[in-house]
């Protein structure tokens, strides 16, 4: 009886480990997503700032892990422990921007330039910032 539930629980063990591992396989081997690809919603960053603002959950439902196109001021631009181009997007709030992280450089920028970024946005952090990852530069203007 002993060696049957032993056989029974080796069995089992066998199954989540195995079914663990194609679930592990599936993540890491999942293809990344090319934004230059997707339609995107487009919007100035004033615009989608403010509709999180507004209303934080129906902002998420038509904005949260989408292509969206983004417009507007450069206020100022970093580099993240990545090496990957950040930026902020100015918006009437001095305390809240739109931060976009760009995927390849992206050239010559400076603040005060108006650009149109191109993003997945991944979401909105209450009177700091909204969020947009995975990004390339569709066009910029010089002031």
């Amino acid at each position: 009886m002993k060696r049957k539930g032993l056989r029974w629980l080796l069995w089992l063990t066998l199954a989540a480990v195995l079914t663990g591992g194609i679930v592990v396989y599936r993540i890491f081997t999942k293809p990344h997503r090319d934004v230059t690809t997707e339609t995107a919603v487009t919007l100035t960053a004033q615009a989608l700032y403010d509709a999180f603002k507004a209303d934080e959950n129906k902002a998420n439902a038509l904005y949260l892990d989408k292509a969206v196109q983004v417009s507007g001021e450069v206020l100022d631009i970093s580099t993240n422990q990545d090496q990957q181009v950040v930026i902020n997007f100015k918006t009437n709030d001095p305390l809240v921007v739109v931060n976009c992280t760009f995927k390849e450089n992206p050239g010559t920028l400076k603040a005060g330039d108006n650009i149109a970024f191109k993003g997945i946005c991944t979401g909105y952090i209450p009177e700091a910032n909204v969020v947009i990852n995975a990004g390339v530069l569709i066009s910029a203007t010089k002031p």
